[in-house]
């Protein structure tokens, strides 16, 4: 039985599987089980659909290069990402095409749409904070090029995400600050707009919560320039009240911290604690050395490779949580 203007979704949602997978199936692109080509071509030749954008993909070969974009160069945590999926990708025989999005939306469409065009055999990406539109995104995929999703999650998108654990290192975190006796713990917050900024709070709200305290709203510095960030913790630092501990939402945050801390006189950890997230390598260089949070960026690099060649994510979007480790240093009691 025919039907009019019949789409991917239209297949995909009736045979309860994934766009991506109903396009890969009908493209020859593999990694898709017999049973389920099997059943998406039935149901395509049934309906009548007409696979015009497919058609001009039947040729297409493998490329053996991977496509990688991700929203600066000089930032240690995406560099030593990079180094994993270099390693992984030449142990598979794949080349890699590496541009940055400069975090801009429209690089980074622009981008991901011209390594599309070029053939790549897969994109892997850190998407921007900007980035809200993922249309372009969803149709590279359904054109039979698998994309995994770096550091971030974007629920809009039917793709296999690798991330770490946020949630629980900074849960983590907090709750050695509130273990060893502090009680006033104010917190960095990183770019709004982003998982990582929320699952990080959020670890520091639950550290509160489980312990049966409220998280004081006025010990909550949300993201700006380092200026605004400077006169926000001194005024709060100033306060009668004052924090006896800081988590801030990455090392550069911990960094503007350790520097207006000593700034006002207080001693770091005796007066107040930081601790900062990413293990950036001045971490060890700072005064006092500071600790952290440290996120498995090379392995997140490594495990996006093979979800790329992973048929069982092809066909079902896997969410892969890394875990973190808490590195203490000079600036913790």
């Amino acid at each position: 039985m025919k039907k009019n203007n019949v789409t991917i979704k239209d297949i995909a949602k009736a045979l309860n599987v994934t766009p991506s997978t109903v396009s890969r199936a009908l493209n020859g692109g593999g990694k898709i089980s017999d049973k389920t080509k099997q059943s998406v071509f039935k149901l395509a030749k049934e309906w009548g659909y007409q696979p015009n954008l497919i058609a001009k993909n039947l040729q297409r070969k493998s490329s053996k290069t991977i496509g990688v974009i991700i929203p600066e160069f000089n930032h240690n945590f995406f560099s030593t990402m990079l180094h994993g999926i270099e390693y992984r990708a030449r142990a598979l025989g794949y080349q890699l095409m590496i541009s940055s999005s400069g975090r801009k939306y429209d690089i980074e469409k622009k981008i991901s749409q011209e390594l599309a065009n070029s053939k790549v055999d897969g994109l892997l990406i850190a998407l921007s904070q900007d980035t809200e539109d993922y249309s372009f995104l969803n149709e590279i995929v359904e054109s039979g090029i698998p994309i995994v999703l770096l550091d971030r999650i974007c629920e809009d998108l039917d793709t296999s995400t690798v991330i770490t654990d946020d949630f629980s290192g900074a849960f983590e975190a907090v709750s050695y600050l509130l273990d060893s006796g502090c009680s006033n713990i104010l917190h960095l917050k990183g770019e709004e707009g982003i998982s990582t900024t929320f699952n990080r709070y959020m670890g520091y709200v639950e550290a509160h919560k489980k312990r049966g305290l409220e998280v004081n709203s006025g010990l909550i510095i949300k993201h700006a320039e380092k200026e605004v960030i400077q006169q926000e913790l001194k005024n709060t630092l100033k306060r009668v009240s004052t924090p006896d501990a800081i988590f801030a939402c990455s090392d550069y945050l911990a960094f503007i911290a350790l520097e207006t801390v000593k700034s006002l006189g207080f001693k770091i950890p005796e007066d107040i604690s930081i601790i900062g997230y990413a293990d950036e390598p001045v971490s060890t260089y700072t005064s006092p050395k500071l600790s952290t949070v440290k996120q498995p960026a090379n392995e997140i690099g490594r495990k996006a490779v093979d979800l790329l060649f992973d048929k069982e994510a092809l066909e079902k979007p896997q969410l892969t949580l890394l875990e973190t480790q808490l590195v203490l240093r000079e600036s913790t009691l």
